[in-house]
Order: structure tokens, then C-alpha cells, then sequence
């Protein structure tokens, strides 16, 4: 996997993107949608501590649509969560062939969401 250099890094280091938004590839993005088709799982105000990986960690919150007793009725909540990316492939994403991060794995410190175990692991998802 050949890519560009970031600053400081060491010769042959591959730059590693995520989808940010679902069309556009960013390099520790502050929020990442998890959610294409609604928009209803998205990662906010993160912070990486680990970049350019195999694994990538960093801490945010988690934006979740309860929905219940419906989608359209159910409220909004956050959680604190701790989110490590992995499973590096190459993925087009804003028209641009990227190595990419593929998966993202959640795990809350704190108050939990309702089917946590249904809200761990997502596929990072990006149209070409």
C-alpha cells in the first residue's frame, strides 16, 4: 500500500483515511456518520490518539436515534464512547482510491444505549 507521507512520518508510511461523511475520504475526521441510509448513528467530536495503524483509536461521543416508540417520534441521545478503527483495505471514496479504514469498533465507558450489542461494530461505509 503506497501513499502519500504525512509530516514527521517515517519513509514508505501510508497516509490512512475514513469516510467521513460517506462520500468524502478524511484523515482524522472529527465526526464520521455510521449511518449512511439515515443518518441516524453518527461519531462526534472525536479525538485520535492513534492514527495510520493498523488500528486507530480515539474518544467522542455517539449521536443515536432512539427509536421508539418510532424513529420519527424517538429522541436523540449521546453517549461517551471509545471507537478503534481497523481492517485497512483499499476503497474508493469521493472518487479517490484510498487505503481506508473499513470497521469501527465502539465501546462505552459510561451510560450505556438501548441494544448496545446491536451498537459495537459498523462497517465504514463510502460511495464512490
Amino acid at each position: 500500500m503506497g501513499g502519500a507521507l504525512i509530516a514527521g512520518s517515517a519513509p514508505g508510511q501510508t497516509t490512512v483515511y475514513a469516510p467521513k461523511d460517506c462520500t468524502t475520504p478524511k484523515v482524522e475526521p472529527k465526526r464520521i456518520l455510521l449511518a449512511c441510509g439515515d443518518a441516524g448513528i453518527e461519531l462526534k467530536q472525536m479525538r485520535w490518539n492513534r492514527w495510520n495503524t493498523p488500528k486507530a483509536k480515539g474518544k467522542g461521543k455517539v449521536t443515536i436515534q432512539i427509536c421508539d416508540p418510532s424513529c420519527a417520534e424517538g429522541p436523540v441521545k449521546n453517549y461517551k464512547v471509545n471507537v478503534t478503527l481497523l481492517n485497512i483495505k483499499n476503497a474508493t471514496c469521493g472518487g479517490q482510491t484510498l487505503p481506508m479504514y473499513r470497521r469501527a469498533h465502539l465501546r462505552y465507558p459510561d451510560k450505556k444505549p438501548p441494544n448496545k450489542n446491536t451498537l459495537r461494530s459498523f462497517q465504514l461505509a463510502c460511495s464512490s
